[in-house]
């Protein structure tokens, strides 16, 4: 009988230890692109720091002018915003997409299908933004196609020209 109890004890540890792993920690290493709140990893309001050892060094950094803020491009296609916190984030990669699939490269008619009605839009050149408060999107003119997929914690203003 003691061999009956190990193998019932051992059978008792494994399945503990196979549900340890199944409730592991959320990792938001999905490349999903979650209005008003993260872009895979990144997440709107985290830490400078953080943001850094996530994701290693940028490719490329800049000061945003009139601001504190600086920002850092990385080389899957991330650039972010951010002062002593991450307040702005676009993707230019179609790894990145939303949960109804609207990623850089879509055409601009699916991407506008999927979110409804833009706050405001702007056309700026060769292209053309649609704002929808906590998440936007630029359209390349010519070619119809999503080139940015950009998240913010909170509305911008809409520009009035």
């Amino acid at each position: 009988m003691p061999a009956a109890r190990l193998k019932t004890a051992l059978l008792g540890l494994f399945t503990l230890t196979l549900a340890a792993c199944a409730t592991g920690p959320l990792t938001l290493d999905d490349n999903l692109v979650v209005p008003g709140s993260r872009v895979g990893e990144v997440q709107i309001g985290m830490p400078l720091a953080t943001l850094l050892a996530v994701k290693g060094n940028p490719i490329t950094t800049s000061p945003i002018s009139g601001t504190d803020a600086t920002t850092y491009t990385f080389p899957d296609g991330l650039t972010v915003g951010a002062n002593d916190e991450v307040y702005w984030i676009i993707a230019e990669d179609a790894r990145f997409h939303t949960s109804t699939g609207v990623r850089p490269g879509v055409e601009q008619i699916f991407a506008r299908a999927s979110f409804g009605k833009p706050r405001c839009v702007e056309t700026r050149g060769e292209t053309t933004l649609y704002d929808y408060g906590n998440i936007y999107f630029d359209v390349d003119n010519g070619e119809g196609k999503v080139k940015r997929l950009g998240v913010v914690g909170q509305n911008r203003p809409c520009s009035t020209n």
